[in-house]
């Protein structure tokens, strides 16, 4: 039953039952048989309200999609010929990468393996991934290069253990310290 008709039905049981209004209780029951009938029409008028906007936002949302169907659909065209192009850029890359020399080179500073490709011989450095130090970098077959080159020595500190390259001269001036921990690293420089 809906709630207009049991409002309706209570109030013809007040009315039936013959309530007397001029009583306090009579006039509490026939002022809430009223209520309950306005309160069942603004329910009523509310449901009514709310299911209309319920279809409004379904049909808004039926049009949202195929609204985006047909916006997708036009991205989508349009980005196929692009990721096709874009796909056969990467594979050029990476082609090229593939058939590119690498070398192997333990960094001075933190003793990693770098991977040093022929562009960072011809700039004659390289950077390490690991600890980010910029180091040279030379083939061991280009003599003129290791000629022009200043001499290296790589040194082990004793007290933590940490392996460093330093050039002859920076040994040289004075009493190079380990980068690590900061002593003084105390050794003599001997020729070969």
């Amino acid at each position: 039953m809906e709630l207009n008709k049991k409002a309706a039905y209570l109030q013809g049981l007040v009315d039936g039952l013959g309530v007397d209004e001029s009583t306090k209780e009579g006039k509490i029951i026939k002022a809430m048989a009223a209520l309950l009938g306005e309160m069942a029409d603004a329910i009523a008028a509310m449901d009514e309200d709310l299911t209309q906007a319920y279809d409004q936002i379904n049909d808004l949302s039926e049009e949202l999609e195929d609204l985006e169907a047909d916006l997708y659909e036009d991205d989508e065209d349009d980005e196929e010929p692009e990721e096709e192009e874009e796909d056969t850029e990467e594979d050029d890359n990476d082609d090229d990468i593939a058939s590119e020399p690498f070398y192997e080179v333990a960094c001075p500073n933190c003793g990693e393996t770098v991977y040093v490709s022929e562009d960072d011989l011809d700039a004659g450095e390289a950077n390490c991934a690991h600890c980010g130090v910029t180091f040279e970098v030379a083939l061991e077959g280009d003599e003129d290069e290791a000629k022009d080159a200043p001499v290296q020595y790589e040194v082990t500190c004793p007290a933590c253990g940490q392996t460093t390259v330093f050039e002859e001269d920076d040994l040289l001036d004075g009493a190079p310290k380990c980068p690590g921990c900061g002593k003084p690293l105390d050794f003599e420089v001997t020729e070969e």
